[in-house]
């Protein structure tokens, strides 16, 4: 029989079965492994909330990442789910093989688990090489053995949660002995700090991985919320990333500076208290200036991510700060985007890459003022950074001979696949894109990199038009055999 004859036949198959709940919920324990996540993913797809119970009492692998395939959450799915579980926890039927001890609701991860089984109708996968491709992860310093996880991702916004959210939380409350509800990734924007607590109540602090905060003014009141908070954020010992976004002064009170100084000097001791943190991002932080100094060297190990992001207020003394921060020395990822360093010394940029050129993997310097000066200052470290795979200068101002000198460097680096590049100022007319010379220029561009090395993902991008607010983008993928080339002005 062919391959595409037994395609087809395992559809077919797969089609009866959800169509007879009762037959396809008798069949799990008989079906192969191989052949259960194309049926869950069917039944899920349709709701099929009988079935999706019965398969997750009788899931043959250790987790099931069911997020993956959520697009918009429906209650009477996760309930069908969390039915099947309680089934396991309250060992009401027992299954020989049943291998389940993680529910991972989480929607941006393990989605090449699902991939694998497309279209599979043979055994190409057993559950030791499932195991090896996505092992289960651990919680860290889980005091106490539970049998059962369920692994999420919460948004704690405003006032109150969804629907799906409410009944997640009071099912795992009901059930605190046996089932562990552990949380990676915390966003927590405009909340009442009484929403916020009784959550932290419902989960294990130590879980969470990623944390992110937004949107604060610098009120009293706001103050009051944080201070209500520190208890509980200094218990996150094992987190890792951590997000300050928006933390503004209020244009509505006249300027305090204790009141300032409070809001710094909290923050401060938070960050210091966190002995895990790799990654640290400060998007539109009031507090910055003229402090970063103080930000950075709070810190207990070197970070492996710094993204400062859209902070206008940073002083020619903070920058000086950064090339001789030894908790920057051993970074990844350096994000300075929408920072203006047209005001500081055009030497600081290559200063500040100099001392990390042995291990950073992503450089953004997008609308950063930057001129022909900076990239040329740039350039000499910017030669030596062999593990880079990602660069973006966008939106800054550069001539076509410095983006050609500009484009010889970065063409050496041959671990890049994503460059992201401004289109030179020779494709202006004053406010004006020039779309045709632009046109032209962006092929002879990428024969300058094509000279020494064969690019992945090549950008050139203008500057918006004051005009008609839109801008020129010349794309080049590998994937694809022709350039992109859009003109929208």
């Amino acid at each position: 029989m062919s391959v595409d004859s037994v395609s087809t036949l395992f559809q077919w198959a797969r089609h009866t079965l959800l169509k007879e709940e009762a037959l396809a919920i008798s069949s799990l324990e008989e079906l192969p492994s191989h052949l259960l996540p194309e049926m869950f993913k069917g039944a899920f797809t349709s709701r099929r909330t009988k079935v999706l119970k019965a398969m997750v009492s009788a899931w043959p692998f250790p987790c099931l990442p069911v997020g993956a395939l959520i697009d918009d959450p429906h209650l009477e799915t996760l309930k069908a789910l969390l039915d099947g579980l309680d089934v396991l926890v309250t060992q009401k039927v027992y299954s020989r093989r049943c291998k389940l001890r993680v529910l991972d609701l989480r929607r941006n991860v393990h989605h090449d688990f699902w991939n694998i089984w497309t279209g599979s109708h043979e055994d190409h996968y057993s559950p030791q090489i499932l195991a090896q491709k996505k092992p289960v992860e651990t919680c860290p310093n889980l005091r106490r053995k539970i049998h059962f996880k369920v692994v999420t991702d919460f948004e704690v916004m405003k006032a109150s949660f969804d629907e799906w959210t409410i009944y997640l939380l009071q099912w795992v409350q009901q059930r605190k002995a046996s089932i562990h509800l552990c949380c990676r990734k915390l966003h927590i924007c405009a909340s009442p700090v009484s929403t916020v607590i009784n959550f932290f109540k419902l989960v294990d602090l130590n879980c969470i991985l990623e944390l992110r905060l937004s949107q604060w003014c610098l009120l009293e009141d706001r103050l009051e919320f944080l201070e209500d908070l520190v208890p509980y954020l200094e218990q996150m010992s094992n987190l890792r990333t951590l997000m300050l976004e928006g933390i503004k002064k209020s244009f509505s009170f006249v300027a305090c500076e204790d009141r300032d100084d409070k809001w710094q000097s909290m923050l401060l001791s938070l960050l210091s208290n966190f002995n895990c943190l790799k990654n640290l991002y400060l998007n539109d932080i009031y507090l910055l200036e003229d402090s970063l100094d103080k930000w950075l060297s709070c810190l207990t190990k070197p970070l492996e991510t710094l993204s400062i992001v859209d902070c206008p207020r940073l002083l020619q003394s903070d920058f000086e700060y950064l090339p001789n921060c030894l908790n920057i020395c051993k970074l990844k990822h350096l994000n300075l985007n929408a920072l203006f360093l047209s005001d500081v010394g055009y030497e600081l940029p290559g200063l500040i890459l100099e001392n990390i050129t042995s291990t950073l993997q992503i450089l953004e310097l997008e609308r950063c003022g930057m001129n022909d000066s900076h990239f040329k200052a740039l350039l000499p470290a910017l030669s030596k950074c062999s593990k880079l795979f990602k660069v973006s200068f966008s939106h800054n101002y550069i001539s076509l001979f410095v983006l050609k000198s500009l484009l010889c460097h970065t063409a050496k680096l041959s671990q890049l696949t994503q460059e992201l590049y401004p289109a030179p100022l020779e494709c202006y007319d004053g406010f004006k894109i020039l779309k045709d010379r632009f046109k032209q220029l962006c092929p002879e561009l990428m024969d300058i990199i094509r000279a020494q090395r064969q690019p992945k993902k090549v950008s050139f991008a203008t500057r918006t038009c004051l005009e008609c607010l839109h801008s020129c983008h010349y794309h080049y993928n590998i994937e694809y055999t022709e350039c992109l080339c859009q003109c929208l002005c």
